[in-house]
């Protein structure tokens, strides 16, 4: 949820509140096919606790966790995804991990570290989000540059 967190507050609240729309989006199927098929050779869909899912797991060079996206078009958010799987392995596994987003259509990556400042910053999104998600109604759209790709864009009305 913190990926939506940091694209789009009024996403998060339709997502938590399980308003899943347009699950078959062109935009969707591309990006399950790339995930798919990029990195053929790894274990997938890692899920810990019932709390996170990784996508892969490489313990080369220090362990890393992988998260494979169509397009670096959202990479902020994206990137705290992967802060937040870091995090939380860190405080509940005692696991120091680097975070790699991958695109591959883009033929790019690149390697997240853990830093104090981030970490406190991914502990105040953590801390905010009920905030968001238990709101009776979802926050005020917001415009942005994104939204015309959104799976909520005709739900959303921005």
């Amino acid at each position: 949820m913190v990926q939506y967190y940091k694209a789009c507050k009024r996403e998060l609240w339709f997502y938590a509140n399980q308003l899943n729309m347009n699950y078959d989006d062109d935009n969707i199927n591309i990006g399950k096919l790339i995930h798919e098929t990029a990195y053929s050779d790894e274990r997938k869909n890692i899920l810990i606790d019932g709390e996170i899912a990784v996508d892969f797991v490489k313990d080369k060079d220090g362990a890393a966790i992988f998260e494979v996206k169509k397009s670096s078009r959202l990479e902020e958010p994206t990137n705290y995804q992967l802060y937040y799987y870091m995090w939380y392995l860190k405080n509940k596994k005692g696991m120091d991990v680097k975070g790699m987003p991958v695109y591959p259509p883009e033929k790019k990556r690149e390697e997240l570290v853990l830093t104090p400042e981030i970490e406190r910053e991914v502990e105040g999104i953590v801390a905010d989000i009920p905030n968001i998600t238990n709101l009776k109604t979802p926050p005020k759209a917001e415009k942005k540059r994104y939204c015309r790709r959104c799976s909520y864009f005709e739900f959303c009305r921005v």
